[in-house]
């Protein structure tokens, strides 16, 4: 005897669920760029460009330093980010984007945990009745 079981999916990601979130706004009067030399790997060539930044927030002093790339350009707009994340989470505590899409990631990883155990289930009653 073939059971056939129908279970309702939905295809939203946490992410697609959260698109309209509205950031804090960054302005960049509110904040003081450095460019600053970088750090890490990749010897005396890293040393001496110039080619990381550091944003600092002069309202709150949230102070946000990258070096992401080699390209001065895009670690400013990946500083950017991270100080909207950073005052997002500063004005909003635990009901920030990045805490509600924890939660979201979690409660899906859960769901898709008891439909795996309700399969695994159903497969060993479906063996032990033959």
């Amino acid at each position: 005897m073939l059971k056939t079981i129908y279970l309702k999916r939905t295809f939203a990601t946490p992410k697609q669920i959260l698109r309209n979130y509205k950031f804090p706004e960054v302005r960049t009067e509110d904040c003081e760029q450095k460019y600053i030399s970088g750090w890490g790997p990749g010897g005396q060539k890293v040393n001496t460009a110039q080619n990381a930044c550091q944003l600092t927030h002069l309202k709150t002093g949230i102070v946000v330093k990258v070096h992401e790339s080699r390209l001065l350009s895009k670690n400013i707009d990946i500083a950017f980010e991270r100080m909207r994340l950073a005052l997002d989470r500063l004005e909003n505590g635990d009901n920030c984007y990045e805490e509600q899409l924890k939660r979201l990631q979690l409660k899906k990883e859960e769901k898709a945990n008891r439909r795996r155990e309700l399969a695994r289930i159903m497969k060993n009653d479906l063996k032990n009745s033959e």
